[in-house]
């Protein structure tokens, strides 16, 4: 690795802060930047970074990312935990209907254009592209002219789906080892059990405890504000490093954590919304500079990437995310151009990058390489194609909206949900004039 990389991260990071809020005002986002850096440093183009696609990476890689997907998990379904967002029935039904149905049809999307890989192996890059990340089209989910509850309704998907994707996921991928391994059925269900039923244990455990101790250090006065910021942090990475070493899933640990946290905040008399400000800021940080550290891996990925994959990443964003939400929300009254909005921005982003790592390092499946390049190459081309639609798009869904003759009474405008957003999701921007 080039001895400048760091300092070519840090100037990165500078350079962007400086002009973020200029930025705000383009269809250019962060996460675009931060990949077309990575793939211009890497192999592909100077060559300042001596990897091979996504194999041997660095270990140091592998904690900049699980720690990032472990941070995010954890801020994520705190925030939305601790909001009402139970009151609406659009992020219920697209949690509930529409990620198993994206799952499934992934799935059979893979079997179709992916015709190398067995079962298991598509079912596992289905369930490793079904999770959204609203962080990769702000403007989407910041919008102030898009109706308030299609925007929270996308922002509480984002927030959730990860989480409840990574059973999924667990057992798909558990399931295609078993297979190639012929691992006996029994073992595979011990392994399963143990690993969610640990992860879930821990998570309720830390969430609960961590909550009541944060709690009690502020309204004792033995704890300063800063301090217990940054004991929030620590508990995604409490629930992680507990879970892992004790067999359990550490990412589905963070998770429960994070949900159990923000309900139990969401129940107190005295919550304080500037507490998770530090953790929320430390997870944008990283996930800038993960992202960086994808687009380095993105360029040996679109190398070696077939006619297949490349159709694959396309059915994956625009049919596969477009079909499951138009079926989960049969029956809601909403307008075609709502489901096209809600349908087109389901960008992929984070969750993904950290699961492939996972099939590349740990997995042994034959197939491991096809599913890492498809997975990547899909992420490389929803940071692109959502983040430049992301502005235009939300402002013409805002003009059809704003030129329905009798807008207040559509279903879009019903019972708004006030759902907390995480800070990476929120992107203020000036309203047209």
């Amino acid at each position: 690795m080039s001895d400048y990389l760091p300092a070519i991260v840090a100037v990165a990071v500078t350079a962007f802060a400086v002009v973020s809020k200029r930025l705000g005002r383009s269809v250019v986002t962060g996460t675009m930047l931060f990949t077309a850096l990575g793939v211009v440093v890497g192999p592909q183009v100077l060559d300042l970074v001596d990897f091979t696609g996504l194999l041997g990476q660095p270990e140091f890689i592998s904690i900049l990312l699980t720690g990032t997907l472990v941070v995010v998990l954890f801020t994520d379904a705190s925030a939305i935990n601790a909001s009402n967002w139970r009151d609406d029935v659009i992020p219920a039904r697209l949690l509930a209907i529409g990620l198993p149905l994206a799952i499934l049809f992934g799935l059979l999307a893979a079997l179709a254009t992916l015709g190398t890989l067995e079962f298991w192996e598509a079912a596992t890059l289905a369930a490793m592209l079904a999770p959204t990340d609203a962080a990769l089209g702000k403007a989407v989910v910041s919008n102030p002219r898009v109706p308030a509850r299609i925007r929270q309704s996308l922002n509480i998907e984002s927030g959730l789906n990860d989480g409840i994707s990574l059973p999924f996921f667990l057992v798909f991928l558990e399931t295609a080892r078993a297979a190639e391994t012929s691992l006996a059925v029994s073992d595979l269900v011990v392994e399963l059990v143990k690993q969610v039923g640990i992860a879930i244990a821990v998570g309720v455990v830390v969430g609960a405890l961590g909550s009541r101790a944060i709690r009690w250090g502020r309204n004792s006065g033995y704890a300063s504000h800063y301090w217990l910021q940054i004991a929030l942090l620590s508990l995604a990475l409490v629930g992680y490093s507990l879970a892992t070493p004790l067999g359990g899933s550490g990412f589905i640990a963070a998770w429960v954590a994070g949900l159990v946290f923000g309900r139990a905040d969401r129940g107190a008399d005295d919550v304080d919304e500037s507490l998770p400000v530090f953790a929320e800021t430390t997870g944008d940080l990283l996930t800038m500079v993960s992202f960086f550290v994808f687009g380095i891996y993105l360029g040996p990925a679109l190398s070696a990437a077939t006619w297949q994959i490349a159709v694959y990443a396309v059915l994956s964003l625009a049919v596969v995310r477009l079909a499951s939400v138009v079926i989960s929300l049969v029956g809601c009254q909403m307008r075609t151009s709502t489901l096209l909005y809600l349908g087109w921005f389901g960008p992929r982003g984070l969750a993904t990058i950290i699961l492939t790592i996972e099939v590349l390092d740990n997995s042994g499946l034959d197939h491991a390489s096809t599913v890492a390049d498809a997975a990547l190459v899909t992420v490389g081309l929803s940071v692109f194609a959502h983040g430049l639609t992301a502005w235009w798009g939300s402002n013409v869904y805002a003009d059809a909206f704003a030129a329905h003759p009798d807008g207040a009474s559509l279903a879009e405008n019903a019972s708004p949900v006030e759902a907390r957003v995480p800070l990476r999701s929120r992107h203020p921007r000036p309203s047209p004039s």
